[in-house]
C-alpha cells in the first residue's frame, strides 16, 4: 500500500505525504534498507532537507537522501531546488551510486589563462609532486589567485587520468570555488568542494552506525576513529591556517581524510597568505617539514615542540611567554629553509609577484575628556549607560576577560571618531570597508557613519554584514560592489571579495565599480592572521587598497593593538616578508612606548 502510494505520488511529481508515516514505511525495520533499493532509472542524491517528499529514501551507507527515479524520468519539480550542485559531495555520491563519471566542462570549451607568476607557481608544485613530495604549501599574498592556481596544478599533475579531488574551504567561498573549477580546469576529474563543518560526512566508522547518531556526536567520533569513505588522490586545503590548532576536531578530521586504504596518503595542497604565526602552529604541515628534513613525520603522540627542537629550532619565548621572531632568527631561517627552499613549498611577497604592496597607516584616536569618563566606567555601568543589555553572568572574570571588556569599551566609545575617519575617505572619492570584531560595535559604527554622511550632505547608504544575516550577506556585498552602498561594516574577515573592478561580481556578468577602496580596521583583530586576511578583502587581483588601523590611544585597546602587530610581524617573517614584518614590529614598539609614557 505504502509502495503504491509512493509510486503514484512520485508520478504526479508534487504530492507530499506526512514525514512520520512515510519514514516508518521507508526506513522502518520491516522495509528493505535504502542501500539495496532497486531502480530502473537514475538515482538522484539530494542536497539539503527536502521534507517528506514521496519517494525520497535515506541511504544509510552514504548518509544522504536519495530519490530513485523511474526509467526515463528526472527529478520531480518539487525536488528541483534540492538537486545536488556540481562539485558537491552529494553530486559525487550520486556518481558513485549510478556508476557515473562527472567531469567539469570549462566555459566555452577553453580554460581561462593564468598570469605568468601563477604559471610559475603551478610548475613548481607539479615538479614537487613528481619528485615525491607529500604535498606543497603556497604561502602567497591574499588576492594573488591561489584558487585558479590550485585547479590548474591539480590538472597539470594528474594529466588526463581522472582523479578524485577534495577541496576544503570556507562555506562562503564554496560557490566561487566550484565556478573556478569550471573556468580553469583543463582536464576532467571528480571534484568535491565542501566546508569543514560538513567533513565528518565523508568519514565512516568501522563499528558505529553513524546514521543513528546526532551530527555533532558523529563528527566527534569520526575525528577520533573515522575512516575515509573515498581514497582521495589530492586534497586541497584552502586557507589552511584554519588547521593551526592541530588538536582541533577540524584538523584531526582532515588528517583522517588524507589516509588512503592502500596505506598511502593523498597529495596535499596547502594554501594561505598566513599559514602560521609561530613554528608550533606548523604541526599540520609536519609531513612537509619531515620530508624536507629527511626524517620520519611526527606521530600523533609525539610532542611537536620537542620534535622541532630535535630539528634544530630553539623556540625561545619573550618576557610575555610567547615566541617572537626577533629573538629567534635561527628558527626563522631554519623553517624557511625547510618549507620554502626544499621543494615542498613557495613563499612570496606582493612585490615578488609584481603585485602592488600594501599601504598602511595607523591613526591613534585621542578620546575627549567626556569619552574618557565613559571608557573608565565599570563594565555593568558602562553597558547600562550605552543602552546595552547586562547579562547575569557579567561579574568580573579572569585577566583576559577583563582585558577584553576594556577593548570592547574602547571599540564602542570611539565609534563617532571612526565614523569621521570613514566619511573623510568617502569625501575623497573612495568606497570604504570597515572590518570589525564586536557585533554590537558594528551596529553602532554603521549608524554613526550614516549620520555623519547625512550631515555632510553625502549619500548615507551603509550596509552591515555579520554572522546574523547569512541569507542577506551576498545581497549586501553585491550592493556595495555595485556602488549602491558607499560603506560596508562587517566582521567577515575571510571568503568575501570587496575589491574594485571585480569581474562577475553579481554572478550575472556584472563588474564591481572601479571606485578606489580603502579599509579602516576599527577593532583589534587579534592574532597574527585576521588583520592580514582583512586587508586582503580589498587589496586583491592586482588592485591596491590602503588600510588604516584606528585604535583608541591610552586604553586597553592600544595594548592589544601592539600585541596584534607583534603577531602580524611573526606571521610575515615566517612567510619571508621581512619588509612588512619589520614595519609591524616597529609600530608595535611605538604604540607600546606611547602607551607607557
Amino acid at each position: 500500500m505504502t509502495t503504491d502510494h509512493a509510486r503514484k505520488s512520485a508520478a504526479r511529481e508534487q504530492v507530499r505525504i506526512t514525514g512520520e508515516s512515510y519514514l516508518r514505511a521507508a526506513v522502518g525495520a520491516a522495509a528493505p534498507s535504502p542501500e539495496v533499493i532497486r531502480s530502473t532509472g537514475r538515482q538522484f542524491v539530494l542536497s539539503g532537507f527536502c521534507g517528506s517528499f514521496a519517494g525520497v529514501v535515506r541511504n544509510r551507507h552514504w548518509l544522504v537522501d536519495v530519490y530513485p527515479a523511474q526509467e526515463g524520468r528526472g527529478l520531480p519539480r518539487g525536488l528541483a531546488p534540492f538537486e545536488a550542485p556540481l562539485h558537491s559531495w552529494e553530486r559525487f555520491v550520486q556518481g558513485e551510486i549510478n556508476h557515473e563519471v562527472l567531469l567539469p566542462r570549462p566555459q566555452g570549451g577553453t580554460a581561462l589563462p593564468l598570469r605568468d607568476y601563477q604559471q610559475e607557481q603551478v610548475a613548481r608544485l607539479v615538479a614537487a609532486r613528481r619528485e615525491g613530495a607529500p604535498g606543497y604549501l603556497w604561502a602567497l599574498p591574499t588576492g594573488s589567485g591561489k584558487t585558479p592556481m590550485a585547479v590548474r596544478a591539480v590538472c597539470a599533475a594528474a594529466g588526463r587520468a581522472p582523479q578524485k579531488i577534495l577541496v576544503v574551504t570556507r562555506l562562503s567561498v564554496v560557490p566561487a570555488w566550484r565556478a573556478t573549477i569550471d573556468r580553469f580546469a583543463t582536464s576532467g576529474h571528480r571534484w568535491v568542494v565542501i566546508n569543514p563543518e560538513r567533513l565528518w560526512r565523508l568519514l565512516d566508522h568501522p563499528e558505529a552506525g553513524l546514521h543513528r547518531l546526532p551530527g555533532d556526536e558523529a563528527a566527534k567520533l569520526v575525528a577520533q576513529e573515522g575512516v575515509s569513505r573515498v581514497d582521495w588522490d589530492t586534497v586541497v586545503i584552502d586557507e589552511c591556517h584554519m588547521l593551526a590548532n592541530s588538536e582541533s576536531r577540524r584538523a584531526r578530521t582532515v588528517q583522517r581524510l588524507m589516509a588512503r586504504s592502500d596505506g598511502g596518503q593523498a597529495f596535499a595542497i596547502w594554501a594561505s597568505a598566513t599559514p602560521f604565526t609561530e613554528p608550533e602552529e606548523s604541526a599540520y604541515l609536519g609531513n612537509l617539514v619531515a620530508h624536507a628534513a629527511g626524517v620520519r613525520p611526527p606521530a600523533g603522540e609525539v610532542d611537536y615542540r620537542l620534535w622541532l627542537k630535535e630539528l634544530g629550532l630553539r623556540l625561545n619565548n619573550d618576557r610575555r611567554g610567547r615566541w617572537y621572531h626577533r629573538f629567534n632568527r635561527p628558527d626563522v631561517t631554519r623553517l624557511r629553509a625547510l618549507l620554502y627552499e626544499s621543494g615542498v613549498g613557495s613563499a612570496a611577497t606582493a612585490s615578488d609577484l609584481n603585485l602592488p604592496e600594501q599601504e598602511r597607516d595607523v591613526q591613534p584616536i585621542v578620546l575627549s575628556e567626556a569619552d574618557r569618563v565613559r571608557y573608565e566606567r565599570a563594565w555593568e555601568e558602562f553597558r547600562r549607560s550605552e543602552g546595552l543589555s547586562v547579562f547575569a553572568d557579567s561579574s568580573p572574570g579572569s585577566y583576559r576577560v577583563e582585558a577584553l571588556r576594556k577593548v570592547q569599551k574602547a571599540s564602542l566609545v570611539k565609534a563617532p571618531y571612526v565614523a569621521r575617519i570613514v566619511v573623510d575617505q568617502v569625501r575623497r572619492g573612495c568606497q570604504v570597508v570597515v572590518p570589525m570584531w564586536f557585533v554590537e560595535s558594528i551596529d553602532e559604527v554603521a549608524v554613526r557613519i550614516a549620520r555623519e554622511l547625512r550631515a555632510a550632505g553625502l549619500d548615507e547608504r551603509v550596509v552591515a554584514i555579520t554572522g546574523r544575516d547569512v541569507e542577506l550577506r551576498e545581497r549586501k556585498r553585491v550592493a556595495f560592489q555595485r556602488g549602491e552602498a558607499l560603506v560596508v561594516v562587517l566582521n567577515a574577515l575571510e571568503g568575501i571579495n570587496l575589491h574594485a573592478g571585480e569581474a562577475n561580481t553579481d554572478g550575472k556578468g556584472g563588474r564591481a565599480t572601479s571606485t578606489p577602496r580603502v579599509s579602516v580596521i576599527a577593532d583589534v583583530l587579534t592574532g597574527g592572521k585576521r588583520a592580514l586576511q582583512a586587508e586582503g578583502r580589498t587589496q586583491r587581483d592586482g588592485r591596491s587598497a590602503p588600510v588604516i588601523y584606528a585604535y583608541a590611544a591610552g586604553t586597553g585597546e592600544a595594548q592589544w593593538t601592539a600585541a596584534t602587530f607583534r603577531s602580524l610581524s611573526n606571521t610575515l617573517s615566517l612567510s619571508t616578508n621581512d619588509r612588512d614584518s619589520a614595519a609591524f614590529a616597529c609600530l608595535a614598539d611605538h604604540i607600546t612606548l606611547q602607551d607607557t609614557t
